[in-house]
């Protein structure tokens, strides 16, 4: 085993914390932490693009937005 792939979590599954995500308006979103989502936190969806790029980047991925059509 290499000791990159020591690191990866098994095909098929999420490393890290698992927090519900609940559509607030068209441009916000609410983490609901806690055992019964007691704890909640207000993101932009510019907030969350900023999570998820980062939880990619921590996987190796790159993400990108795709070329604009000539």
């Amino acid at each position: 085993m290499t000791d990159s792939s020591r690191h990866r979590p098994p095909t098929g599954t999420t490393p890290g914390l698992r927090v519900p995500l609940l559509r607030a308006e068209p441009a916000a979103y609410v983490l609901a932490f806690g055992p019964h989502g007691e704890r909640r936190e207000a993101l932009t969806t510019a907030q969350l693009m900023s999570l998820v790029v980062d939880a990619a980047g921590e996987l190796g991925f790159v993400l990108s937005a795709p070329p604009h059509p000539s």
